[in-house]
């Protein structure tokens, strides 16, 4: 790796440390555009800063962020930070934060919150407004006017000019993300000699992986933990099946041919006592866990580390320091901005460093790997039409965790094709209306599908049609019920624990009476009611008498089905059929959250080389996408034969990738 520094130019960021200009002259310099432009008042000017007065701004952040700010002639005497449209266990509750480090600066220059980036951006960039108004230099911002999102993430910004480069890096990869799949494609490219630089927007002092666990099909750990080895092909056409058969097949194949070796590389860096922190999800097997529902297989075989001592950002760390001993380079708080091309081909990134200034890699070919797009809210209406077709109109998209589509975007300028079959979602298209071992009824006391349908994630599919309240019935047999489960998430791994655990939640629902338990999971809030007779439990859910007539018949009609052992009506599995009919009983009323996600799994389209394609599916060359960023693993819905097989899939493609660049640098793609 190489590196030049152009010191002929001056940054904009260096002109506005040493500004001492009046509000006029700002106007003019035109700083108040962007994120870049955040200026401390007090450089602003040597007497009278500001116009007194009260100044609001909004920005986006998930939702619309809102900041006031109060000024006298010379400071900034109050600051009200508004974020109660932002996810509600992360944006929401650093709301007081922000504001006080806002009050405390003086200014828009603080320092984001780890976790809640998209969120303090949005705060720092409508402070940045409000003191620009107080300076008279801008007018009040609301990124939610039809004016302020006229813009389209579709369109190119412009090139940036040579003359505003301030450093420029010379080598054969740029790896775009410290996720998952950029860190692994790293490490391989970086054994195999070749020189690499991975590039992360986050801090490297606050810098946090996501995710804790990794289904991995044949990984040593496992292996020697006594977890059964899986026949990868097996695992492939089981695969298939899950995904319609939209999944791209050499991908897929990929990820179960090699697996076990990717994850015996990546957790190669630990020692003995790191991996003693290991767990694994499903296994050993209880008395009565299962391997398949119908035609779905399933399989315990995950890599978990929940631990403080040994988690994900503790293994990356590891990863990361060893690819740095075989010649990588990691540049933090380094945020890409666009590609470069030249003869239809990428040659090159720009991106920004930590202070704003643009920067330049020449390179021969450039990963992707900068996750999803969930956080944009643009993108969300554009790509996510399935989804947001099933939206009421008083129902918008919420994520928990994602990135803002950057290198979706950056493929997409220059000329990179979308997926246009339908992106998966970890949540968002479905919900989990209860457990499956009890009878589901729609809001009007009917049953309404197999509630024990294959994996959790295409259970609630029907739901997405009929979205009001929902009622799961259980009996007092629940807690032996639960024994019947599958590895797959959102399913109940019945060791003892967790089974006392169950037990305890029926007795304080039973105990409740009237006012029930209230509960939220993945992807609605409920409340659990509990009574000892089946009409004492319909009194306290429900008041309608003709949905009470519904429930009575659906959940009779339902146990008559069970003593037959055959269910004509939806075709649950015979030996899955558990009748609702011993006290005490139970109900959930669950209110579904349609359009909540975790993330995002697609956007670029790629072939099983992980090459970016253009509009005539022919590979951009030197671009390409692995994880998150790019479609090809799931189909059109998430879903998990082994629990965390998002990570596992984007721990192997990575490095795959990685293998499909070399062999790109070495003329064979």
């Amino acid at each position: 790796m190489k590196k030049s520094e152009n010191n002929s130019n001056m940054s904009r960021r260096d002109f506005l440390r040493g500004a001492t200009a009046g509000a006029a002259s700002l106007a003019a310099s035109g700083l108040f555009g962007g994120m870049g432009s955040l200026v401390h008042a007090e450089e602003a000017a040597a007497d009278a800063i500001y116009i007194a007065g009260t100044y609001s701004a909004t920005a986006m952040g998930i939702g619309a962020v809102t900041v006031t700010m109060t000024f006298d002639e010379t400071s900034i005497t109050e600051v009200v930070v508004d974020v109660s449209n932002e996810t509600a266990d992360i944006g929401q509750l650093y709301g007081e934060t922000l504001q006080e480090a806002l009050m405390a600066a003086q200014s828009a220059e603080i320092d984001g919150v780890s976790g809640a980036t998209v969120t303090s951006d949005a705060v720092k960039e409508a402070a940045a407004n409000c003191i620009a108004q107080a300076m008279g230099v801008a007018e009040a911002l609301d990124a939610t006017s039809e004016e302020a999102e006229s813009g389209s993430w579709k369109d190119a910004p412009d090139p940036v000019d040579d003359s505003e480069i301030v450093e420029t890096y010379d080598a054969d990869v740029v790896v775009v993300g410290h996720g998952y799949a950029g860190l692994n494609a790293c490490r391989y490219l970086a054994s195999q000699g070749i020189s690499v630089i991975l590039i992360e927007s986050q801090s490297e002092d606050s810098y946090q992986a996501m995710g804790n666990e990794a289904g991995t099909p044949n990984a040593s750990v496992l292996l020697d933990l006594g977890v059964p080895e899986i026949d990868p092909i097996e695992y492939y056409n089981n695969w298939m099946v899950n995904s319609g058969y939209q999944a791209n097949p050499g991908l897929v194949m990929k990820f179960c041919q090699n697996s076990g070796a990717a994850m015996d590389e990546y957790l190669s860096v630990l020692s003995e006592e790191d991996l003693s922190y290991m767990t694994t999800a499903f296994y050993p097997p209880t008395e009565h866990q299962m391997s398949s529902i119908g035609a779905y297989k399933f399989w315990p075989s995950t890599c978990s580390f929940y631990s403080s001592e040994c988690n994900q950002t503790y293994i990356h760390q590891k990863n990361r320091e060893k690819a740095i001993e075989d010649g990588a380079t990691f540049l933090f708080s380094t945020e890409a901005q666009q590609l470069v091309m030249e003869d239809d081909a990428v040659v090159g990134l720009i991106a920004t460093n930590a202070d704003g200034d643009y920067i330049k890699f020449n390179c021969q070919a450039v990963i992707l790997a900068t996750g999803g797009f969930g956080a944009n809210s643009q993108m969300q209406e554009d790509l996510l039409t399935d989804l947001g077709g099933c939206l009421t109109p008083d129902e918008s998209f919420s994520v928990l965790m994602d990135s803002d589509g950057r290198g979706i975007q950056m493929g997409y300028w220059v000329g990179a094709k979308l997926d246009s079959l339908g992106i998966p979602t970890m949540n968002g298209k479905h919900y989990h209306p209860g457990y499956p071992q009890g009878v589901w009824l729609d809001a009007d006391g009917k049953r309404y599908c197999n509630e024990y349908w294959g994996p959790i994630e295409f259970r609630g599919r029907p739901a997405l049609q009929m979205q009001r309240s929902f009622y799961a019935f259980y009996d007092s047999k629940l807690p032996e019920y639960l024994e019947y489960s599958v590895p797959s998430h959102g399913s109940t791994y019945a060791d003892e624990d967790t089974i006392a655990g169950v037990e305890e939640e029926l007795a304080n629902a039973l105990a409740a009476g009237s006012e029930g338990v209230q509960g939220n999971d993945l992807s609605a809030t409920y409340t659990r009611y509990g009574a000892e007779t089946l009409d004492e439990l319909l009194d306290l859910v429900c008041t309608d008498d003709t949905v009470k007539e519904n429930i009575k018949a659906s959940i009779e009609r339902y146990n008559e089905l069970c003593e037959a052992g055959t269910d004509e009506d939806f075709g649950r599995e015979s030996e899955l059929m558990f009748p609702v009919k011993e006290g005490p009983f139970y109900c959930d009323i669950k209110v579904p959250d349609i359009g909540w996600m975790m993330c995002t799994c697609g956007g670029l389209l790629i072939n099983a080389e992980q090459q970016v394609l253009d509009d005539y599916y022919k590979p951009i060359k030197g671009l390409f996408a692995s994880g998150n960023c790019a479609s090809g693993r799931f189909g059109t819905e998430y879903f998990t034969p082994t629990p965390g097989v998002s990570l596992g899939t984007t721990i192997t493609l990575g490095r795959e990738c990685g293998k499909s660049v070399e062999k790109f640098l070495n003329g064979e793609l």
